[in-house]
């Protein structure tokens, strides 16, 4: 796969859906996504998203599968969530189907979050990315930060 191609998919990022599709269904579809055919493949993929012209997540994926116009697929995906006091959630798994029109990830496998408070695991994620919501499936392994708690009792007295 050409390396030239995630920097053509980045840039169509910024262009308008091209085609005759109605506006609902042009709202659901990821504007790049209707350049390449199902079961396109792309490799090394980096995308940021911006809030109030900063940085508020990175997704990073080994692969990118397309499995529809609105739907892609991703192996080995870390995807960094950054907050505004500078805290930094990380998410891992091996695989997470992502719908454009639902805004619902969904993982496949193991899925690891670490996150200045807390850190788990579990069976895998269903994530709203609209609402910034999510759940995290069983049996879930939990650990939370004793330095975080110390904080929290300190600044009571």
């Amino acid at each position: 796969m050409s390396k030239a191609l995630p920097l053509l998919v980045l840039s169509l990022l910024l262009l308008p859906s091209w085609g005759q599709e109605k506006k609902n269904d042009a709202a659901s579809e990821f504007p790049a996504l209707q350049f390449l055919p199902k079961g396109s493949v792309i490799e090394g993929i980096s995308i940021p998203r911006y809030e109030n012209h900063q940085v508020s997540a990175l997704l990073l994926a080994d692969k990118l599968r397309v499995k529809s116009r609105t739907a892609v697929e991703l192996e080995k995906l870390h995807a960094e969530l950054y907050a505004e006091d500078g805290s930094q959630t990380d998410i891992s798994t091996d695989s997470v189907e992502y719908s454009f029109a639902t805004k619902v990830a969904r993982t496949t496998g193991t899925a690891k979050v670490q996150d200045p408070r807390f850190s788990a695991s579990g069976k895998g994620v269903i994530f709203n990315t609209s609402t910034r919501k999510g759940f995290l499936h069983g049996p879930v392994k939990t650990t939370i930060s004793t330095a975080r708690l110390s904080e929290k009792k300190g600044s009571k007295k």
